[in-house]
């Protein structure tokens, strides 16, 4: 698991170029430390798409964070 500081990422998925640099961020399980809701966030649902990253939001409580595109690639390398 991953810990953003504000939310606790348990799995993240995403498109990825030929060679394997994340391009885009299309669904993320996590956990919100504010208010414990546990949520998948995918596009429009708890995940915006950002140039170079995307934001969490969760959909209990007013806590959300953008989160670089090189934060989630690091992720998924360590889950690999």
């Amino acid at each position: 698991m991953a810990d953003t500081g504000l939310f606790l990422l348990s799995d993240v998925f995403g498109q990825e170029d030929d060679s394997g640099r994340l391009l885009q961020v299309t669904q993320v399980v996590c956990r919100c430390l504010e208010c414990s809701c546990r949520f998948t966030g995918r596009p429009n649902e708890g995940l915006i798409d950002l140039p170079g990253g995307a934001i969490l939001s969760c959909p209990k409580c007013p806590n959300r964070q953008a989160v670089s595109l090189a934060r989630f690639a690091d992720f998924l390398q360590k889950n690999v």
